[in-house]
Protein backbone atom coordinates (compact mmCIF):
# COMPACT_ATOMS: atom_id res chain seq x y z
CA UNK A 1 0.00 0.00 0.00
CA UNK A 2 1.23 3.64 -0.73
CA UNK A 3 2.34 5.80 1.48
CA UNK A 4 -0.56 8.55 2.48
CA UNK A 5 0.37 12.29 0.82
CA UNK A 6 -2.45 14.12 2.91
CA UNK A 7 -3.31 14.59 6.42
CA UNK A 8 -7.16 16.43 6.55
CA UNK A 9 -6.88 19.47 8.73
CA UNK A 10 -9.49 18.30 11.58
CA UNK A 11 -13.39 19.88 10.62
CA UNK A 12 -12.37 21.50 8.04
CA UNK A 13 -12.19 20.68 4.27
CA UNK A 14 -8.39 21.85 4.34
CA UNK A 15 -5.99 18.82 3.76
CA UNK A 16 -2.29 19.45 4.04
CA UNK A 17 0.41 17.69 2.01
CA UNK A 18 2.95 15.71 3.91
CA UNK A 19 5.88 17.07 1.37
CA UNK A 20 5.42 20.38 0.78
CA UNK A 21 3.27 20.83 3.87
CA UNK A 22 0.82 23.24 1.86
CA UNK A 23 -2.63 23.63 2.88
CA UNK A 24 -4.84 22.47 -0.04
CA UNK A 25 -8.50 22.90 -0.36
CA UNK A 26 -10.57 20.11 -1.20
CA UNK A 27 -14.11 21.48 -1.37
CA UNK A 28 -15.31 21.28 -4.91
CA UNK A 29 -18.37 22.47 -4.06
CA UNK A 30 -17.32 25.90 -3.04
CA UNK A 31 -14.94 25.56 -5.97
CA UNK A 32 -17.55 25.02 -8.26
CA UNK A 33 -20.11 27.91 -6.50
CA UNK A 34 -17.08 30.40 -6.96
CA UNK A 35 -16.64 29.41 -10.76
CA UNK A 36 -20.55 29.67 -11.19
CA UNK A 37 -20.47 33.12 -9.79
CA UNK A 38 -17.21 34.21 -11.47
CA UNK A 39 -19.05 33.30 -14.85
CA UNK A 40 -22.14 34.96 -13.92
CA UNK A 41 -20.24 38.61 -12.74
CA UNK A 42 -18.41 38.17 -16.01
CA UNK A 43 -21.73 38.03 -18.38
CA UNK A 44 -23.02 40.95 -15.96
CA UNK A 45 -19.60 43.28 -16.75
CA UNK A 46 -20.21 41.76 -20.60
CA UNK A 47 -23.99 42.87 -20.37
CA UNK A 48 -23.57 46.76 -18.53
CA UNK A 49 -20.21 47.22 -21.37
CA UNK A 50 -23.14 46.31 -24.11
CA UNK A 51 -25.36 48.83 -22.74
CA UNK A 52 -22.98 51.67 -22.45
CA UNK A 53 -22.39 51.02 -26.20
CA UNK A 54 -26.31 51.17 -26.85
CA UNK A 55 -26.35 53.53 -24.69
CA UNK A 56 -23.67 55.83 -26.14
CA UNK A 57 -25.01 55.04 -29.52
CA UNK A 58 -28.70 56.02 -28.88
CA UNK A 59 -27.08 59.35 -27.32
CA UNK A 60 -25.35 60.05 -30.79
CA UNK A 61 -28.38 59.47 -32.57
CA UNK A 62 -30.28 61.95 -31.01
CA UNK A 63 -28.21 64.19 -31.28
CA UNK A 64 -28.31 64.09 -35.45
CA UNK A 65 -32.05 64.02 -34.91
CA UNK A 66 -32.35 67.23 -33.12
CA UNK A 67 -29.34 68.86 -35.55
CA UNK A 68 -31.82 67.62 -38.16
CA UNK A 69 -34.95 68.77 -36.99
CA UNK A 70 -33.61 72.19 -35.87
CA UNK A 71 -31.71 72.43 -40.04
CA UNK A 72 -35.71 71.91 -41.00
CA UNK A 73 -36.52 74.84 -38.44
CA UNK A 74 -34.49 76.79 -39.99
CA UNK A 75 -35.10 75.70 -43.56
CA UNK A 76 -38.62 77.41 -42.60
CA UNK A 77 -38.20 80.04 -41.20
CA UNK A 78 -35.24 81.70 -43.25
CA UNK A 79 -36.56 79.52 -46.65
Amino acid sequence: MGQQTHVRIQDTALVRDIHSKAVLNTDKAGLNDYLMKREIAKKQQAEQSETKIRLAKLEEDMSEIKSLLQDIANMRKYG
